[in-house]
């Protein structure tokens, strides 16, 4: 059975897990259109991408306690999907 999956993510200068325990999910990573500068995405492996503000990515059947952000205080990032697991 699949669950639907919303989260907004707060951001800060330091890096954070979208998910704070294991959760496998097909999903869309928003930032924030109000977002004042980039934000970075990274798989803690030393891998990052730029998210520009209003930008939008597509993840199938990724962890989300993989994946982590970071921007500056105030800055927010959304995940919209469901589990794949």
């Amino acid at each position: 059975m699949r669950n639907v999956v919303i989260l907004k993510i707060d951001l800060d200068s330091a890096d954070k897990a979208l998910s704070t325990s294991k959760l496998v999910a097909t999903f869309t990573l928003t930032a924030a259109s109000t977002n004042s500068q980039a934000a970075t995405l990274s798989d803690g492996k030393g891998n990052e991408a730029l998210l520009s503000p209003g930008v939008q990515y597509y993840f199938e059947r990724v962890n989300l306690a993989d994946l982590l952000v970071r921007s500056k205080a105030g800055e927010v990032m959304f995940v919209v999907g469901h589990s794949a697991e």
